[in-house]
């Protein structure tokens, strides 16, 4: 009898284990679901945080150049008949304007035009990085930056312009000299649009570009740009995701890719490196430009 009890009670205690089993595995189930919710929020809030840390170094990193030397008395030399080359490299260091700037101005009888500059051009200034879109900022000053005489098909850069811990920079196309229009694609959710070059003279450092063609040929280019490449998406993956060139549909652009796309439906590539995507830095080292005029930039390095 008591034999038989024992075997009569013996698969009692199995039945028992499965159930607890069965406890164990809705209690580990939840634990991975809390756990995996975790693990999930910690990695969105590391690469939120990895992001805006990146803002702060490539913000902390950049530096605004100002002038470590004296502020000389250059009237004299822009009341001179002709310049010579050392006037020219010493009105640059003063004023931040080349040759090309430097004629520009004064053939318009703009002598005060390039006093103006230099006076801001070793005028300290205060610079703030400001947000204008999720993890992209900007250095501006709180004044706004003379600029030499501009010319249609000129091309407009800045390096402050970052996306977290990349300084991306920023380009536009003047369309129109006299009005100081640009043709500029500014950002994600916007369109290509004519605006003005004042969204540029605020900014901590500012360089223009004139391209080494002819000024019949540039305003070409200038006229195309703003026919033509007005009201496109925004969209940096041109180039990836999409052709970088098509002729038959300009649909989706970035800043430095409007610019680069004008001249290109000329001939023209200003893609110094020749990659997928094109930059503003990568314009800024075209052969196929020169500098009219720099501020905040490094008279020696520019760009590099």
């Amino acid at each position: 009898m008591e034999k038989n009890n024992r075997y009569a009670a013996g698969p009692k205690r199995p039945g028992k284990r499965r159930m607890g089993k069965t406890k164990r595995k809705k209690l580990s189930g939840k634990k991975k679901l809390a756990i995996g919710l975790a693990v999930f929020v910690l990695f969105v809030g590391g690469v939120l945080g990895g992001l805006q840390l990146g803002v702060v170094y490539t913000d902390a990193a950049w530096v605004h150049w100002f002038p470590d030397y004296e502020k000389e008395d250059i009237s004299a030399l822009l009341d001179k008949e002709e310049l010579t080359d050392e006037d020219y490299a010493l009105l640059y260091a003063q004023t931040g304007l080349t040759k090309l700037g430097i004629d520009g101005l004064l053939e318009d009888g703009n002598k005060r035009q390039i006093l103006a500059i230099q006076d801001f051009y070793f005028e300290e200034h205060t610079v703030t990085c400001t947000r204008f879109n999720p993890f992209t900022y900007s250095e501006t000053i709180e004044g706004r930056i003379p600029l030499a005489k501009l010319e249609d098909g000129d091309i407009i850069v800045t390096a402050t312009t970052h996306v977290s811990g990349w300084r991306l920079g920023h380009a536009a196309l003047i369309v129109d000299g006299d009005a100081r229009l640009l043709a500029e694609a500014f950002g994600p959710g916007d369109l290509s649009e004519l605006t003005s070059v004042s969204t540029f003279t605020n900014l901590a450092d500012v360089m223009i570009l004139r391209p080494k063609f002819s000024e019949e040929f540039r305003a070409e280019v200038a006229e195309y740009a703003r026919e033509n490449l007005i009201g496109a998406e925004y969209n940096f993956s041109v180039g990836i995701l999409s052709k970088k060139y098509n002729e038959d549909s300009f649909e989706r652009t970035q800043c430095a890719h409007l610019v680069w796309y004008a001249y290109k439906h000329f001939g023209i590539d200003l893609d110094s490196n020749g990659g997928l995507v094109v930059t503003p830095p990568e314009i800024a080292n075209s052969p196929y430009v020169e500098v009219v005029q720099i501020f905040g930039f490094d008279p020696v390095k520019l760009w590099s």
